[in-house]
């Protein structure tokens, strides 16, 4: 053991006694203080979350404004007429014929394809295999985009006929493609 002299002996007593002071004051205040910084994490979070649904809330009237704007656009125009697989699909083979007959193509054949069912609507679809040019197609594809109700265009395959060895750049060519819309669920 070391000897001390008594300076040496009260010097460290009293760094004994500020450090026991010390250790007690920690594990008073530390918890106290660990808790207080969590309160004032948590009490800024609701206030910056209170703002925010301040501002959500006061937006409230104009977003009622754009529905009842939104409502009035007759949205059904945009969907095929019957909700039924069926009836929906024999209206979408009618669309398609039409467009593509008035555009100058040839249709070859034209198969329902299975309906799917999704929140309030119902996508329904026919394969279409078709000739014509690629002028009377890019005219016919516009047509169908752009006709009501709304039409969407999948899978389209270009093919050309078989031994047209020597290309003439307006033959006919083959194409197929997946034409869908949507129906409303609840619509008679």
């Amino acid at each position: 053991m070391i000897q001390m002299t008594p300076v040496q002996s009260k010097v460290a007593a009293l760094a004994l006694l500020l450090l026991a002071i010390l250790a007690s004051l920690t594990l008073v205040f530390g918890p106290w203080w660990a808790l207080k910084l969590r309160y004032d994490s948590a009490l800024d979070e609701a206030v910056t979350r209170l703002e925010r649904y301040s501002r959500i809330a006061g937006m409230q009237d104009g977003l009622q404004k754009k529905a009842l704007e939104v409502k009035s656009l007759e949205t059904s125009k945009h969907f095929l007429k019957s909700a039924s697989p069926a009836l929906a699909a024999a209206e979408l083979q009618d669309l398609a014929k039409t467009v593509i007959e008035a555009n100058g193509g040839k249709i070859t054949s034209i198969q329902i394809l299975q309906h799917k069912d999704e929140t309030g609507y119902r996508q329904v679809g026919v394969t279409l295999q078709l000739s014509a040019t690629q002028s009377v197609l890019k005219s016919m594809l516009h047509a169908i985009e752009s006709a009501q109700p709304l039409l969407f265009i999948d899978n389209l395959v270009v093919r050309s006929p078989i031994g047209n060895q020597n290309r003439v750049p307006e033959a006919d060519l083959n194409f197929q493609f997946d034409l869908t819309g949507y129906a409303l669920k609840g619509a008679p």
